[in-house]
C-alpha cells in the first residue's frame, strides 16, 4: 500500500514537472505567481527531491531568461513584476538553491522605490498593489535603509485610507500588517493593526484570489491558520 502510494506520488509529480517544463518554455511572464520565477522555485525543490541535475539546470536556464527580460521599467507588482521576482530570488538564496551577491537587488530596489514613492498605485492588494510592494520591502529591511522609508510610506497610506479601503483588499492589508508589526521599529503600528483586524473580523474575507480549487482551499485554510488562528488539520481536510 505504501509502495503504491509512493509510486503514484512520483508519477503525479513527474506529470506536474512535464507540464511546467512546457509552460516554462512557452510563457513570456517572468513573474512569481504566473511565470518563470514560480516555475524556478518548483524545479529547484524538485531537483533536490529527485536528485536530478537536469531539473536544476533547467531552473538555472529560466533564471537567465528572467534576467534578460527585466529592466528599469518592468512592472513593479507582486503577481507578475519585480516585487514578486525579488521575493522569489531571496527565497532561492535563503534555501541555498542559488548563490548570489546582495548587489543583485540594486536595480530591483531602484524600481521599487519609484513604485512606492513616485508612481500612482492601483490599490492595496497583495498581487497588484501596495501590500505587495510592502512584502518586497519587508524582505529588504535587513539590507538597505531604503526599505524603512518605503515601508513607512506604505503604512502611512494605509493609516490614511483605512476607512475607505475596499473589503476585497482588507485581508491583504491585515496580513501585511501582521508581518510588519513583528519587525523592530514597527511595533508602534499595533493599534493600526488592531483596527484592521476588526475590519477583517467584520468582513472575514477568505482570500478569494486563491480560487475554489483543492489547492486554493488548502492554501486558504493554511493562511487562515497563520493569520487568523483558525484551527487547521491537514488530515481532516484530506
Amino acid at each position: 500500500m505504501v509502495q503504491e502510494k509512493s509510486k503514484r506520488n512520483k508519477q503525479e509529480m513527474r506529470l506536474i514537472a512535464d507540464m511546467l517544463i512546457l509552460n516554462g518554455t512557452l510563457t513570456e511572464c517572468p513573474g512569481l505567481v504566473h511565470g518563470k520565477t514560480g516555475i524556478v522555485i518548483f524545479f529547484s525543490h524538485y531537483a533536490r527531491h529527485s536528485n536530478n541535475k537536469l531539473f536544476e539546470e533547467y531552473a538555472m536556464d529560466l533564471i537567465g531568461e528572467i534576467q534578460n527580460q527585466i529592466h528599469v521599467n518592468s512592472p513593479a507588482d507582486y503577481e507578475r513584476g519585480i516585487a514578486g521576482i525579488g521575493v522569489g530570488i531571496d527565497y532561492l538564496m535563503n534555501n541555498r538553491f542559488i548563490e548570489a551577491d546582495n548587489d543583485i537587488f540594486g536595480d530591483f530596489d531602484q524600481r521599487m522605490v519609484r513604485a512606492v514613492m513616485n508612481d500612482p498605485f492601483q490599490d492595496f492588494s497583495l498581487y497588484d498593489g501596495l501590500t505587495g510592494y510592502g512584502r518586497y520591502w519587508i524582505m529588504r529591511l535587513a539590507s538597505t535603509a531604503l526599505a524603512k522609508d518605503c515601508l513607512l510610506r506604505i503604512v502611512g497610506l494605509i493609516e490614511e485610507k483605512l476607512p475607505i479601503i475596499p473589503d476585497k483588499e482588507i485581508t491583504d492589508v491585515y496580513c501585511f500588517l501582521h508581518e510588519l508589526c513583528s519587525v523592530p521599529d514597527f511595533e508602534k503600528y499595533h493599534e493600526l493593526f488592531e483596527k484592521c483586524r476588526k475590519r477583517c473580523s467584520d468582513v472575514r474575507q477568505n482570500f478569494p484570489r486563491l480560487g475554489n480549487t483543492v489547492v486554493g482551499n488548502l492554501a486558504r485554510m493554511y493562511y487562515r491558520n497563520i493569520y487568523f488562528n483558525d484551527s487547521f488539520n491537514i488530515e481532516n481536510f484530506i
